[in-house]
Parts: structure tokens; C-alpha cells; sequence
């Protein structure tokens, strides 16, 4: 539990679960909670998940996303992109940038690169160890998977991310750091953050002692 009033509550989203209920069927935050979903995270990415109590607490939180008005920040390991000779190419990613590729229709468990819905993926590169990249990465839209394809389209495909050619791994490097949103109980804004966990950490190999900085 991160944040709590009558209308919301926020948790620290453990990896493995999905948000909401899968096609087959099964376990799922929503079900095991009875709360309401006001955004889900992919059910291999840990992190900041914001679920209502009320309808009314869901409304709020839904407009504000419709209206781009809640600002998010994912902490990413991605790898070096393969080149030809099985070298990687570390530098593949600058210490800043953007993608705008468009992301469309599910295939074969992962989206469309290039064609579909308009979306926007603001980075920061906070670390660099060999081929390794710690990164900030800030969706500015919403789309399925959209910092996964991003990142692997900018040349730097996640670790255990097979879908978008990152390395096989048994977790997936990817965690939603913080979110901010605007909230009447919590004096205007309400800002959640919470460290990675220690798989992210032992995959990474070195302690994390970062604060984000998107959130400053």
C-alpha cells in the first residue's frame, strides 16, 4: 500500500499479476482487490497502480488521463542493440531523446511498430554499465506496451523482453517509478513513488540509489 483515502488506492503492483482478469481466466489485481481499475500496467511490470474505491474516485482519475493531465515515469534496463558479429552497440540510445512511432494492432504478443495510434515516449538515460542502460522513460500517451516498443525501436530492447528483441531473462526490466496526478485530498497533486524491486535490482547488478527526476 502506497496511498489511501476513502476514494483511492494506490500499491506497489507486484510482477507476475495481471491488472485485470486474463481471457482464460484466473487471478488478476482487480478480482483479488474488488477495487476499480483506473489504469493497468502489463502483468510482467511491477510498480505505482492507481485503483479506485468509488465510481465517483474513478471518474476523476479517468479524465485526468483522458486530458493528459497524469504525468508517469517507468525505470527501464534495457540492453545494447545487437550488430552484425554479435558486438552491441551501447550508444544506441542517447543520454535524452523521444520516439513518436505509432503503435497499432496485437500480434503474436506484442503491438504493431510504426503504424496505428499516435504515441510519444520521452527518455533519460540515468546509468550506462558496459552494454546495460539504465533508463527513465516517460509515456506521454498511453498505448499497450508502449515503453517496451519504444525503447527496443530506439535501440534499446529491454532485458527479458524476448517479444521486442531484448535477452531471455527470467524477469522482465521494467517498473513503473512514480506517477503524478492531480488530486483534491492530497492538496492539488499527489505524487507516489516506489524503488524497484529486488529482481530489478539483482538483474542490474549494482545498487539503485536514484531519485526520478521527471517527478522533480
Amino acid at each position: 500500500m502506497l496511498y489511501q483515502d476513502r476514494h483511492l488506492q494506490v500499491i506497489d503492483k507486484p510482477a507476475g499479476i495481471p491488472t485485470i482478469p486474463p481471457r482464460t481466466g484466473g487471478m488478476s489485481i482487480a478480482t483479488e482487490s474488488g477495487l476499480l481499475v483506473c489504469h493497468r500496467l502489463d502483468t510482467d511490470t511491477s510498480g505505482v497502480l492507481v485503483l479506485a474505491k468509488s465510481a465517483a474516485g474513478q471518474r476523476l482519475i479517468s479524465v485526468a488521463f483522458e486530458e493528459r493531465r497524469v504525468r508517469k515515469g517507468y525505470l527501464a534496463h534495457g540492453v545494447g542493440a545487437p550488430l552484425a558479429g554479435g558486438s552491441t552497440l551501447v550508444a544506441a540510445l542517447p543520454d535524452e531523446g523521444s520516439c513518436t512511432l505509432a503503435l497499432g494492432e496485437w500480434q503474436r504478443g506484442r503491438v504493431q511498430i510504426g503504424r496505428g495510434r499516435s504515441a510519444e515516449t520521452r527518455w533519460s538515460v540515468r546509468d550506462r554499465r558496459e552494454n546495460h542502460l539504465l533508463i527513465e522513460a516517460f509515456p506521454l500517451t498511453g498505448r499497450t506496451h508502449q515503453v517496451r516498443a519504444h525503447l527496443s525501436a530506439s535501440g534499446a530492447p529491454l532485458w527479458g523482453d524476448e517479444a521486442y528483441g531484448g535477452p531471455a531473462a527470467p524477469s522482465l526490466g521494467l517498473h513503473a517509478w512514480w506517477i503524478e496526478l492531480p488530486w483534491p485530498n492530497a492538496g492539488d497533486r499527489l505524487l507516489i513513488v516506489t524503488p524497484p524491486p529486488p529482481a530489478f535490482v539483482e538483474a542490474w547488478g549494482a545498487p539503485i540509489g536514484l531519485t526520478p527526476t521527471g517527478a522533480a
